[in-house]
């Protein structure tokens, strides 16, 4: 038998999972560099973030301010808080701040809100108990900022918008809107409200082709974003890469333009699988955003044969369900948010042999950002798999493992 290990429950255990595959079948890793790259250790994430690659230090920027707000992601991203906001916070002190002068708020766009125990995962206990945290509220306690140059109307936080120093903290990934999130992504749609989120969504039929996974030139969505950072004053940012542990493996610290243009360049390579297609069988992985796991079946449409005789397998293990999304996802049993799309069962038919979930915790919901229920087969565990797919493909087989379709990307051939 062949075996390949991937990345697995990210803000639980996190362990490697190993897959078998019998040994007639030609198994292809579909990995990219940066899944492999060591972790920073803590001094190298303090010189980092202490000296910033362009613009005034945080220590500048903080001193004689009076109130100051850290906006951090949420837990669809694998973005180790933790490892970063004690840094920040010791800056802070130095520069004169008190622990009542500072607070934390979850960027949670569209996202539901979180408790505590996701808090302790991603900030730590010492925070958690010491510094006040916030979930944002999309659909209320928003102010009004003004307008992108395109007429997106920007209304955010009211409790980020009365603070003088405005901090990020987030990662960089391959996102299927802005190229590559990061940035001042986390400002919109992260603090924004609803109607602004909406329209903020409504930009990606402006032109398609200036948006997808890995496309960061000229992309429409990202311009957004970058208008939105500059209206709500977003003063300093730092912006992690991530590697196949959810650690850090390099980060951008300064002005969020400038992290956002080195992060992307880097994640590039960092995040890109070199194109390859025409297999029988993708297995997609879903590890930094399991609890969106459905975007890696985007990879799975690039990679498997194109005429329908493919079988993807989505790897979705994320206890906690899929994130509630009150733009995207379903609210009812033929409505849900603004861009959300009732799924009638047909449709993958229409791309592949067969879609089998590999899902512990499984719900009757978890695929409706991309299908309907019925045109999926569900199962627990990987042996429940391998049955499945030994008796599609009794002889020989093309399988490729995709590391972690949540934030890599299938970069274009040249």
């Amino acid at each position: 038998m062949k075996r390949i290990s991937v990345p697995s429950r990210r803000w639980y255990e996190n362990i490697e999972r190993e897959l078998i595959f019998p040994d007639r079948w030609e198994i292809t890793d579909l990995t990219s560099p940066g899944m492999e790259k060591p972790d920073l250790t803590l001094q190298q994430i303090r010189e980092k973030v202490e000296k910033p690659i362009d613009g005034p230090t945080l220590f500048e920027l903080a001193k004689d301010k009076n109130q100051a707000v850290i906006v951090f992601d949420d837990m669809t991203r694998p973005t180790p808080v933790k490892d970063v906001a004690p840094l920040i916070l010791d800056i802070l002190h130095r520069a004169g701040l008190k622990r009542d002068q500072i607070r934390f708020v979850w960027a949670l766009g569209a996202h539901g809100a979180y408790d505590m125990i996701n808090a302790r995962k991603k900030l730590g206990d010492a925070i958690v108990e010491q510094y006040a945290l916030y979930n944002h509220d999309p659909f209320q306690n928003t102010v009004r900022a003004g307008r992108t140059p395109t007429g997106v109307e920007l209304w955010f936080n009211r409790e980020f918008m009365a603070c003088d120093l405005k901090i990020g903290i987030g990662c960089i990934t391959a996102h299927i809107h802005v190229g590559f999130g990061g940035g001042a992504k986390i400002i919109l749609p992260g603090v924004a409200g609803i109607e602004t989120i909406n329209q903020f969504h409504n930009q990606f039929y402006r032109d398609q082709a200036r948006t997808g996974l890995g496309n960061f030139e000229n992309n429409i969505m990202r311009s957004e974003c970058d208008a939105a950072g500059d209206m709500a004053g977003l003063n300093f940012k730092v912006d992690c890469l991530i590697n196949r542990r959810g650690n850090i493996s390099n980060l951008y610290a300064g002005s969020f333009r400038a992290t956002h243009a080195a992060g992307a360049e880097e994640g590039k390579v960092h995040y890109g699988i070199p194109f390859s297609s025409g297999y029988d069988i993708v297995v997609c992985n879903a590890y930094a955003k399991a609890n969106e796991s459905a975007i890696a079946l985007l990879i799975a449409l690039q990679t498997l044969k194109p005429d329908a005789t493919g079988t993807a397998v989505l790897i979705s293990d994320a206890p906690e369900g899929q994130v509630p999304h009150y733009v995207m996802r379903s609210w009812g049993t033929d409505y849900g948010g603004r861009h959300y799309s009732p799924r009638s069962t047909g449709f993958i038919p229409l791309l592949m042999k067969k879609l089998i979930v590999l899902a512990p915790h499984p719900d009757r919901t978890n695929l409706d950002l991309f299908c309907h229920i019925n045109d999926a087969v569900a199962v627990k565990t990987w042996p429940e798999v391998l049955d499945l797919l030994e008796k599609l493909y009794p002889g020989p087989a093309k399988v490729a493992v995709v590391q972690d379709g949540t934030m890599q990307y299938l970069r274009p051939s040249t």
